[in-house]
């Protein structure tokens, strides 16, 4: 279980990256507001990195999302420690969306198993 924690966590610091860059492209062309880039970004990426958690997982898909984000969760809290970021009443929205959206991730990747 260990191995597919690794690989879907690395498939999310690729999205991640990846769509850092794409959004980097766009915004040099058309200037989008940076707070819904910081937003969207990790969403879309934690949902996909589910969905591939949910593939692999046996049972219980949405157990996985939720100990997966939560574990993401913990290691942006503790990066935002070190470099002393403020936490706002956002910032724990945002840790509830990135929950809601990892369980629907993983609910949505163990279905595409079963097919």
């Amino acid at each position: 279980m260990f191995k597919t924690y690794i690989k879907s966590y690395l498939y999310l610091i690729v999205f991640i990256i990846v769509m850092t860059f794409i959004t980097t492209i766009i915004n040099y062309f058309v200037n989008i507001p940076t707070t819904i880039i910081k937003t969207i970004i990790p969403i879309i990426s934690i949902f996909i990195a589910s969905i591939i958690l949910g593939k692999s997982s046996k049972e219980k898909a949405y157990l996985e999302g939720i100990k997966f984000s939560l574990l993401f969760i913990l290691l942006v809290t503790i990066i935002k420690l070190i470099f002393k970021f403020t936490f706002t009443y956002k910032t724990f929205i945002v840790y509830l969306v990135i929950i809601l959206v990892s369980v629907i991730g993983g609910m949505i990747g163990i279905n595409i198993k079963k097919k």
